[in-house]
């Protein structure tokens, strides 16, 4: 149910958008890439895919924690 709520206001976006470039934006954002139209809901299926990849991606560019301590300084 979720998705398909998300799809929807997607889909207004989107509407709005391609409105407003004078083109249809379909295929046009960055979570496009992991678009599958063929399945239900595709825009919010892709985005939450595109999120996934982009923590995984965040989480995985973060310096590796020290202990914590602050050295002493002489």
């Amino acid at each position: 149910m979720a998705l398909t709520k998300k799809q929807s206001e997607m889909d207004v976006d989107k509407w709005i958008k391609s409105e407003q470039a004078g083109r249809d934006m379909c295929g046009e954002f960055e979570f496009c890439a992991n678009c599958d139209k063929e399945v239900e809901n595709p825009c919010a299926k892709a985005l939450s895919a595109y999120n996934k990849q982009s923590k995984a991606v965040k989480s995985a560019e973060k310096p590796a924690r020290t202990c914590g301590r602050k050295s002493k300084k002489a």
